[in-house]
């Protein structure tokens, strides 16, 4: 029985483990769509005249070695999401706009509190 008890523990200490992580990686991706907004707000690439590069907004992918020594940055998961959920369009030359009206309610909201 005592065998069983543990297996049964190690089971939901996995399971709590295993929520915990996508809870935080779902938190960390949420806040990197707002600085994401942030940026495009920033940068006034509100329209296809505004559209900027991914360099010129400061989102490119870090290199290997930033990667190895930095903490995960989830602004380009954000961004993927963004671009999927259509809040993010792209030029046919490779630059990026927002468009607000495609913004989910929650982010616009925190957008107009700052």
């Amino acid at each position: 029985m005592p065998e069983n008890l543990n297996m049964v523990l190690l089971l939901i200490v996995a399971i709590v483990v295993f929520v915990a992580i996508l809870f935080i990686s779902t938190f960390r991706a949420r806040k990197a769509m707002s600085k994401i907004i942030a940026v495009f707000y920033h940068h006034n690439a509100l329209d296809v005249k505004g559209a900027k590069t991914l360099k010129e907004l400061g989102l490119e992918r870090p290199d290997l070695i930033q990667r190895m020594m930095k903490p995960r940055d989830y602004r380009q998961d954000a961004l993927k999401i963004l671009i999927k959920n259509g809040a993010i369009n792209t030029t046919e030359d490779g630059r990026l706009y927002m468009v607000e009206s495609n913004l989910d309610q929650r982010l616009r909201t925190k957008r107009d509190a700052n």
